[in-house]
């Protein structure tokens, strides 16, 4: 019996811990990890064996380099198995600045085929229209150690997974 309560107990701690956390947990789709994970801004450079995965928006925190940005943004990429990175709009947030980098996720429920499937940027705006400006991330600065970013950034993305065997 003294046994059944404390098991119930635990039980009991771990729902409630899991309630109050601030740390969102990731449910979505995940395939092996990969390595070494690329990223474009243009869809139609997309190749036709890519399939999408993860819809989402990531908070850059303050004072981040297109480099901090870049190996944070890849590093979650690489660890839910993506291979490809799509970039959409960045957007500055000038009221609040991040202490952390954050991700939150929009879906899909299920992988696509991208090049017959994809419906374009209809993720995240209940996210991005709470920051200010568009950002001016780009190729020449995402990845690049010598541009910092003053603010915190919300920048979509698509998280791909293209021709790698399971």
């Amino acid at each position: 019996m003294q046994r059944i309560k404390l098991f119930s107990l635990l039980l009991l701690t771990a729902f409630l811990g899991g309630c109050f956390s601030e740390t969102p947990t990731y449910n979505g789709l995940c395939y092996p990890q990969t390595k070494d994970c690329f990223f474009t801004f243009l869809e139609e450079s997309v190749p036709p064996e890519c399939t999408a995965f993860a819809h989402l928006v990531m908070g850059s925190k303050a004072k981040s380099t297109g480099d901090d940005i870049a190996s944070a943004l890849f590093q979650e990429a690489e660890a839910k198995g993506a291979d490809l990175v799509l970039v959409g709009m960045a957007r500055t947030l000038t009221e609040e600045d991040l202490d952390e980098n954050e991700f939150s996720y929009y879906g899909p429920e299920y992988a696509y085929s991208f090049q017959k499937t994809w419906l374009g940027w209809k993720f995240g705006f209940d996210q991005l229209d709470q920051a200010d400006t568009m950002s001016n991330l780009g190729a020449d600065s995402l990845g690049s150690g010598d541009i910092t970013f003053d603010n915190s950034l919300l920048i979509q993305a698509v998280f791909l997974r293209c021709g790698t065997k399971e």
